[in-house]
């Protein structure tokens, strides 16, 4: 009888990659030509003249040229470069989504069902989240409460698809504020360190020694940025829109933290004019949502150079079939209040020059609807001014203007190419499904179906 007598002396060469310690790490996309490209410059609302040339190394784009006829594979620096004709298409710069809840997820039918949703079942199902979101076309987001740097290492490692993520953590609410879902009963209630919300979008933390605890936690785990709700919410059922939340004392707090510890970004949650001017004022770099601002306000934060990420959509998308239960009684009363000003609070921003992002705030099945933003904006602005509000108004807040939401020599390779042209229409970018032709994060493509160019995904 033969005896095992050990491993073999070999290793199968198929295997190798396998057994490195993070097997899941792919090489960098191969070289690419992409070619008879019409490119977008949504910076100065401009298609570059003629036919353009995009070449595309180790995930970043290395020139821009106009396309010479009879373009081919090539050899370049002794590799082969693959060339792709686009035949007219139109490439713009990835999408940018600055107010996401990717632990939001799907699987219920309403906010009280979400708040029960188990952390396992949070986590796989995020990854269905993210992968949706890009191939929606959004090559970049930044998410306002749920997220983690762990999350954003599992995409930029190549362990989950998904949208490049800017994470806050958890984000940060008093007792019985925007981010507090534990019931509320007489004498307190046991909550958790994030505030009884068993899906995790925010904790509490009452006090300045508590906030200053839970901004350092937050930031010493990898936040990008810091996220303070500071005023009432539609979703949370203990606070009306107009409230005011924490003390100066404790914002400030907050605010002076994140600049000690690496001059981090802090915006926050706000409707109301003196929500909003009680963040201002205690030094908040940016505010979410904003439907109810005035034309000072907005002037003062067109001032103080403070971002805007209006959150329209959402709104009438949580009351319309099939999604008509999906708010509680009281809920519904407040998101008619913030509904029925949210369009002129935009134009008001837009005429007073503050520097506006694009905001989806969708949750469950509801991020489905991701694109609408797009339309919606529609009523009031034209079609140049909104997509700056997706890529360079963006890429400016996220502090990443050379690399995102632009097509320039030097970016990462995040495009999407189209059928249409979005600045004659940015309604064309809320019908993925007509007009959405691939889509390529930092040079790898994740949807394609462009003749010649393959998903590597």
């Amino acid at each position: 009888m033969h005896l095992y007598s050990g491993a073999p002396t070999e290793t199968r060469p198929s295997l190798l990659p396998k057994l490195a310690i993070k097997p899941w790490v792919k090489p960098l996309p191969d070289a690419l030509k992409l070619t008879n490209a019409r490119i977008v410059h949504p910076a100065n609302s401009s298609v570059i003249d003629g036919m353009q040339t995009i070449f595309i190394r180790k995930g970043m784009i290395e020139s821009i040229k106009p396309t010479q006829k009879g373009q081919k594979d090539d050899e370049s620096g002794g590799e082969t470069v693959k060339t792709v004709d686009l035949n007219g298409a139109f490439v713009c710069p990835g999408l940018i989504d600055c107010h996401v809840h990717v632990t939001a997820v799907p699987g219920v039918k309403n906010m009280s069902e979400f708040t029960q949703i188990l952390e396992q079942d949070i986590n796989l199902r995020t990854a269905y989240v993210l992968r949706e979101m890009l191939l929606r076309g959004f090559t970049t987001v930044r998410d306002v409460g749920g997220a983690s740097k762990r999350v954003a290492l599992a995409i930029e490692e190549g362990l989950v698809q998904g949208p490049r993520l800017i994470q806050c953590g958890k984000a940060l609410s008093q007792t019985g504020g925007h981010g507090d879902f534990a019931p509320g009963l007489s004498g307190g209630s046991s909550t958790t360190c994030c505030g009884g919300h068993s899906a995790g979008l925010g904790r509490v933390a009452d006090g300045v020694p508590e906030v200053l605890k839970a901004t350092r936690e937050e930031l010493k785990a990898g936040a990008d940025f810091i996220k303070i709700m500071v005023g009432g919410g539609v979703a949370s059922e203990t606070d009306a829109i107009e409230t005011v939340q924490y003390t100066a004392e404790e914002i400030r707090a907050i605010t002076t933290t994140c600049k000690q510890m690496g001059g981090k970004m802090t915006t926050a949650h706000a409707y109301t004019v003196d929500a909003i001017r009680h963040a201002i004022d205690n030094g908040v770099d940016g505010i979410e949502h904003g439907n109810l601002i005035d034309a000072p306000t907005a002037n003062l934060m067109a001032a103080k150079g403070i971002y805007l990420t209006p959150t329209l959509s959402c709104y009438g998308i949580m009351v319309r079939p099939p999604f008509e239960d999906f708010l509680p009684p009281d809920g519904k009363i407040k998101n008619a209040q913030v509904m029925a000003k949210g369009l002129e609070a935009l134009r008001i921003a837009h005429e007073a020059g503050v520097t506006i992002c694009y905001g989806s705030d969708l949750l469950t099945s509801l991020h489905a609807l991701q694109t609408e933003e797009f339309a919606v904006r529609a009523g009031v602005l034209p079609s140049s001014v909104i997509l700056k509000h997706a890529t360079t108004n963006a890429a400016q807040m996220l502090g990443k203007s050379s690399l995102i939401g632009t097509i320039s020599p030097g970016a990462y390779a995040d495009l999407i190419v189209l059928n249409a042209n979005p600045l004659a229409d940015v309604t064309v970018l809320d019908r993925p499904e007509d007009h959405l032709l691939a889509v390529m994060k930092q040079g790898r493509v994740y949807s394609s179906c462009v003749e010649g160019l393959a998903v590597d995904a």
